[in-house]
């Protein structure tokens, strides 16, 4: 009996999960109906559920537990829809039989499949993210607006800021600048992670570093970059400092009886392109035995690293090339 209220507590959850997702307002007829695969070529919400073949693994694999993870996935998606929906933000729903693609540079490029097996997707411009739906108002907050013109006022720089922070992180340094030197006052935000550090947890490896760059009082084009620090070594903030169109972001790290690391991370704003892009990677490092390490490239090395792909769990790698 428990087991036949089971199964028809999941149907519900299903139809109720289909149905929600189904009140898409974009046009869905440049998808085939029968393809196997859907192209993304606009601003797109695509929430992902399992198929009927991964939820019967997923039911083998969790047991009973499998109805509790389901129903907090409807739970999630429903909060999700609902600010969706008062934001009148069109979405759309497929299975993980489906193939998630998009075009960049005349290659089709797939997106691979979230860890969880109810997520979303968010597409813009050739960028994308998977995300679980567990903060979907935050994250569709911080994606879309990350390279967009934003109200410039005092009131609207604290919107940003919040909607960048959630409950996740805090301030921990802001400071004006002019890294485009047009005479109007950018702003860079370094935040931190409002809990502990571990290195375990990929959650707590993100501290936000925004730049909020004045577009003439009409706005602010807002990048964010959440690959700088802690990273995966657990680097610390240290200091910003700012100069002319350039500013380096300073991480260090010390392992007692091991050693000190200091890291300086230098991007500079590209006058012919318009973009920030890395400048110069360095390290020190100080072994307790006495020797040292330095690293030191630049753009020479490692080519046109864009603001917002920058990482520091790969810069050495690039460097060494």
């Amino acid at each position: 009996m428990q087991q036949i209220l089971r199964n028809l507590l999941f149907a519900i959850l299903v139809i109720t999960f289909s149905t929600a997702c189904n009140r898409s307002k974009k046009p869905q007829a440049s998808v085939h109906p029968k393809s196997d695969t859907v192209v993304l070529n606009k601003d797109e919400v695509v929430f992902i559920s399992p198929s009927d073949n991964s939820i019967e693994s997923l039911k083998k694999k969790h047991g009973d537990n499998f109805y509790t993870i389901a129903d907090d996935a409807n739970n999630y998606f429903a909060e999700a829809a609902s600010y969706l929906d008062s934001s009148k933000v069109s979405y759309k729903n497929f299975d993980d039989n489906k193939v998630i693609v998009f075009n960049k540079n005349n290659k089709v490029v797939k997106i691979p499949r979230h860890t969880s097996p109810w997520y979303v997707i968010f597409y813009k411009n050739g960028k994308y993210e998977t995300l679980d739906m567990i903060n979907v108002k935050e994250d569709y907050a911080r994606f879309f607006n990350d390279s967009g013109p934003v109200d410039g006022d005092n009131l609207n720089i604290k919107h940003i800021i919040d909607s960048i922070a959630r409950k996740k992180y805090y301030v921990v340094k802001e400071q004006e600048c002019d890294i485009n030197t047009d005479g109007f006052d950018d702003k860079i935000i370094v935040f931190g992670y409002n809990g502990d550090i571990n290195t375990q947890d990929p959650a707590t490896k993100i501290a936000p570093v925004a730049l909020l760059i004045n577009e003439q009082n009409k706005g602010y084009k807002v990048l964010v970059n959440g690959n700088i620090y802690p990273n995966n070594f657990g680097d610390a903030f240290k200091r910003l400092a700012v100069k002319n169109n350039f500013f380096t972001i300073e991480l260090m790290n010390e392992i007692p009886d091991e050693y000190l690391s200091e890291k300086f991370i230098t991007f500079k704003f590209n006058e012919a392109t318009k973009e920030v892009i890395l400048s110069k990677y360095g390290e020190n490092i100080s072994w307790s035995d006495g020797r040292k390490d330095e690293i030191r490239c630049s753009d020479s090395d490692f080519g046109m690293i864009l603001y917002k792909e920058y990482d520091s769990n790969t810069i050495k790698a690039k460097c060494d090339k």
